[in-house]
């Protein structure tokens, strides 16, 4: 009983988190466009830019379909 107690306070804290985080991304875009547009360059400039293609293994060619990203 003490392991399910645990794992629902585990995904409950989890999604707490994600879900806070989420809702400051979003205060930060809506109140200071203009600092969250610098954060995003200067994060290009260290991870580089996305690829424009998704490289996966020969054998997974056609078992996966990827969700349609956002521009």
């Amino acid at each position: 009983m003490t392991e399910v107690l645990n794992d629902a306070i585990t995904d409950y804290e989890q999604k707490l988190f994600w879900e806070t985080l989420n809702e400051q991304i979003e205060r930060t875009q809506r109140e200071d466009p203009e600092s969250r547009a610098d954060y995003l360059a200067e994060r290009e400039l260290v991870l580089g830019t996305k690829p424009r293609t998704r490289h996966i293994a020969p054998e997974w060619e056609g078992l996966i379909t990827f969700p349609k990203e956002k521009e």
